[in-house]
């Protein structure tokens, strides 16, 4: 497990002790409206990523993942510690090449700049 310390992990501690550490599935989707909101893209790609990078049973490295996905959107993330694999690039890629005309140019240049080093 990877140490959480972002905005979305928080959020995910929150929640657990907020909805009762079993009620997966309310914290399953409060992550993912929160997941939304941070998002940094047009909202209709921040709810196919949350579909995709949350749509699997919780646990913490599926929430890092997710917080990874933001801090990359945000500008603040590291490779050091990343659980990114080639499936997350490829469908982050795909995203970004679907969304790009209604995204910010930095944030467009920065993700495929990561794409294509880690990617």
């Amino acid at each position: 497990m990877s140490f959480m310390n972002g905005d979305l992990s928080r959020a995910y501690k929150r929640l657990k002790k907020k909805n009762g550490w079993d009620n997966s599935e309310a914290i399953a989707a409060e992550l993912r409206e929160t997941m939304m909101r941070l998002a940094p893209v047009p909202m209709g790609m921040a709810e196919e990523m949350a579909d995709f990078y949350l749509g699997k049973p919780l646990d913490d490295d599926v929430v890092f993942k997710s917080d990874e996905i933001l801090e990359l959107l945000s500008g603040t993330w590291s490779s050091e510690n990343s659980l990114m694999e080639i499936d997350d690039w490829d469908f982050l890629k795909e995203q970004v090449n679907a969304w790009a005309l209604e995204m910010d140019m930095d944030v467009v240049t920065d993700v495929m700049k990561a794409v294509v080093s880690y990617g």
